[in-house]
């Protein structure tokens, strides 16, 4: 017989296995609400665990306050949810809304939510929002991928990154780098810019816009075109490449390439730069410019090109650099052109070294080997200066061994007039008169009026002026008691044809604009290749 005490504890005993054999039933079962916790299966919590074999075979029915996770990281509120494959495979989720956090950093609202464990792809629609710790998403489908962990939409989204609202029909997040691709019907808009385009890329930690297809751009101060680059929204600093336009109410700036710092009011342009002012009517071109829009020096170089627009007859200037000084107002106070300068409009062109023009009193200063053209005249000096009076007169200065030439009908016969300083009057783009000051000397042909010579007038004097109609020399009056002599041309030897100093330098003389760019002048005289000088006196020129 068993011993009635053993039996009572044997019992009991059987009593406690049975509980705790329970328990783990309980633990495990999932129609008691919670599913195994290895990896690739699903962790659920809920008000009511349900399944029906005959309808949805194999499938876990959750509600209420319905708690799903998964070690890959996924973990989600929602009101109800479908756990197929018995807890191990897919998900889907109903709620107002459904909460996914994808990690970390990525949470997912929407009102469904698809979750496929074998390809790690989510989908949720419905009011979705995604955010991050750097912004916000909107929209009314949204595509996750776990493997890249990139968003995408293509039903329209709107993402909102601090004080900028970017919206477009599709686009790509990767949440990884923060990094956003927007394609179709793109707008960006912050305090400062509005843009649209086609495509265009956004980093939603660096605030970074990248141009991806020709966008517009617009704020307050003025309207950007650009086909590629970037925009720091933060620090307001921007490069735009390839057929960039910038307008503003008085200007338009063009290139290939533009650097720009709003803070700063400073640009630099590479390639084809254009800047147009319509107030001021000047255009200035090169392939490399900096500018500074408080006012300093701008500076252009690389094929620099300054045009001074006037509807009858612009003047066009190019140097191996030009600046212009600006004030804090836009106004331009001077214009230097260093190295190689020359100028050309159709009733006058000039060659020198460098160039000064001072805007507040309408002074333009040629310095190394100036040289001008007009007509058949050549004016040459040390300095040349130039001061515009008003809209019609201009007073002409060569100081420092000046020498005027002018060329005859047969191209080998020069009038010349030379002297220490000469002091010129130009009236409505025409010589009035030239007054020559110190040592003053001149070789004068007197013709007949078939331009048949009569003889040469070689006069020495301090003084002389000498009148001019229609650009022509009309009369030269010689200071008192003048050297002078008269020689018929037969008479006249090859070396007295020219005074000291002659020299004929058409080879550097710009005839159109792009001869602007090429023969610059040297800078020392002397150095020159000239078709005929006083030294050269048998040369024909050309």
């Amino acid at each position: 017989m068993i011993n009635k005490k053993i039996a009572v504890s044997v019992k009991k005993y059987s009593k406690k296995i049975f509980y705790f054999v329970f328990l783990f039933l309980v633990a495990t079962c999932p129609l008691f609400a919670q599913e195994g916790s290895e990896k690739g299966k699903w962790i659920y919590e809920a008000e009511e665990a349900t399944k029906d074999d005959d309808i949805m075979p194999g499938t876990v029915i959750a509600r209420g306050h319905v708690f799903f996770y998964n070690k890959g990281d996924v973990k989600g509120y929602c009101d109800s949810a479908y756990l197929y494959d018995e807890g191990k495979g897919d998900i889907e989720a109903f709620g107002k809304p459904v909460k996914v956090h994808i990690n970390d950093t990525v949470t997912l609202y929407g009102l469904y939510f698809y979750y496929n464990i074998t390809t790690k792809i989510a989908s949720i629609s419905r009011e979705v929002k995604l955010e991050d710790n750097t912004s916000t998403l909107y929209t009314d489908s949204l595509i996750y991928d776990r493997n890249t962990g990139i968003a995408y939409y293509v039903t329209g989204g709107k993402i909102i990154n601090k004080d900028n609202t970017l919206t477009s029909i599709k686009g790509k997040y990767y949440t990884r780098n923060n990094d956003v691709k927007l394609q179709d019907n793109v707008l960006l808009v912050n305090e400062k810019y509005a843009m649209d385009c086609d495509s265009l890329g956004f980093n939603t930690r660096t605030e970074v816009v990248r141009f991806l297809s020709r966008t517009h751009l617009v704020s307050e101060e003025n309207i950007i075109n650009t086909t590629s680059g970037w925009y720091d929204t933060k620090q307001d600093i921007a490069l735009l490449i390839e057929q960039v336009e910038v307008y503003n109410e008085s200007q338009q700036l063009f290139g290939d390439s533009i650097y720009y710092e709003k803070m700063q009011h400073f640009g630099r342009g590479w390639k084809n730069t254009v800047l147009r002012d319509t107030v001021k009517n000047y255009v200035l071109k090169g392939n490399y410019a900096e500018y500074y829009e408080d006012g300093g020096l701008s500076t252009v170089t690389d094929s620099a090109l300054l045009i001074l627009v006037d509807n009858e007859d612009s003047l066009f200037m190019h140097a191996d650099t030009i600046k212009i000084l600006i004030d804090s107002l836009q106004e331009p106070q001077a214009l230097y052109g260093y190295f190689h300068a020359k100028f050309y409009r159709a009733d006058i062109q000039g060659v020198c070294d460098s160039m000064v023009y001072i805007v507040s009193d309408s002074t333009l200063s040629m310095y190394y080997n100036p040289v001008i053209w007009s007509d058949a005249y050549q004016l040459s000096a040390d300095t040349i200066v130039f001061v515009v009076v008003d809209s019609v007169n201009t007073l002409l200065f060569l100081k420092k061994s000046g020498f005027i030439a002018e060329q005859l009908y047969d191209g080998n016969s020069f009038n010349q007039v030379k002297g220490l300083q000469i002091r010129g009057n130009i009236y409505r783009k025409q010589l009035q008169t030239i007054d020559v000051i110190g040592n003053a000397e001149c070789l004068y042909y007197i013709l007949e009026d078939d331009s048949s010579v009569i003889g040469v007038n070689s006069s020495n004097t301090s003084e002389m002026r000498i009148l001019f109609n229609n650009n022509e020399i009309e009369y030269i009056k010689l200071d008192i008691q003048p050297d002078g002599k008269c020689y018929p041309l037969a008479q006249l030897s090859p070396d007295d044809r020219w005074l000291k100093d002659f020299r004929w330098l058409s080879l550097y003389r710009p005839r159109s604009i792009p001869d602007l760019f090429f023969y610059p002048i040297p800078r020392e005289k002397g150095n020159e290749q000239t078709p005929l000088s006083s030294s050269q006196g048998k040369r024909p020129p050309k």
